[in-house]
């Protein structure tokens, strides 16, 4: 069964997987909670038009695609705290328009011959050795924000008025915490793809919560479902021969199912 694991790139599918597990579930509950759950889905489509553009542009074009996301990110952000605009609404306007401008260069970019499929379904299998030392990066830095601002976070995801009153910078959080969920897009669609990425940050917090007390637990339960779930996609998809990055929301799907069956169970 493990004996996948003799080839170089499978180690690296693994600990690219599993530092993006880590990361989705450490940002799911502070977007799940504070209903920005499908900004990830947003990203996404902006993350599209990102790596067409880089693909054009630069031989690199995880460089170029990370600051136009970011950037876009940004935009986002500041949109949904104009009165009247909700976030969903600024979501839907940046990532629309994004997407639009992705297509288009796409059909009409002299040039292009880039396979549009692999950006829509990702290919954790052919990451590169880069892309893996930044995710594992990404996943740190992750984990050191959440750890060193979890209270500001919490109070800010839950009651944002009272955030306030309390002097947390609210505005810097929130710019830092879609700055991260974009970095995390743009790492992810190279592995998941474009229509799958927003599944990584939804069922961590969604699975951990039928079990959690707390939104401690919540966290925590969520983190060590994503690794399992991400472990499990991986291997199974290697076996299988399935695709990858639909594998693993499989395995997400299954873990869900199974934590909402224990509560049922236990609460009857």
């Amino acid at each position: 069964m493990f004996s996948m694991f003799q080839y170089p790139f499978m180690i690296y599918a693994l600990i690219l997987g599993i530092a993006l597990a880590i990361s989705a579930a450490c940002l799911s509950p502070f977007l799940v909670f504070s209903n920005q759950a499908m900004i990830a889905d947003g990203m996404s489509h902006i993350a599209f038009t990102g790596v067409i553009l880089g693909f054009l542009l630069s031989e690199q074009s995880l460089y170029f695609a990370l600051p136009f996301v970011v950037v876009a990110s940004f935009a986002i952000t500041y949109i949904s705290s104009k009165p009247g605009i909700n976030s969903d609404t600024a979501i839907g306007v940046v990532s629309a328009v994004s997407l639009a401008i992705g297509l288009i260069v796409a059909t009409v970019g002299d040039g292009f011959n880039r396979s549009i499929e692999s950006l829509l379904v990702g290919s954790i299998l052919t990451v590169s050795t880069t892309e893996m030392i930044s995710t594992v990066i990404l996943a740190l830095l992750v984990v050191i924000f959440v750890c060193v601002n979890y209270r500001s976070l919490l109070s800010m995801t839950f009651d944002e008025t009272y955030a306030r009153f309390r002097k947390v910078k609210v505005t810097l959080l929130r710019y830092t915490l879609t700055a991260a969920t974009a970095i995390f897009v743009v790492l992810g669609v190279r592995s998941a793809g474009t229509l799958l990425i927003s599944a990584f940050v939804i069922f961590p917090s969604i699975s951990a919560v039928q079990l959690s007390k707390s939104f401690k637990q919540t966290l925590i339960f969520g983190i060590i479902f994503a690794v399992i779930g991400m472990f499990v996609g991986i291997v199974a998809s290697y076996h299988l021969n399935f695709p990858t990055g639909s594998t693993i929301v499989l395995a997400y799907t299954a873990i869900l199912f199974v934590c909402y069956g224990y509560k049922r169970i236990r609460g009857n």
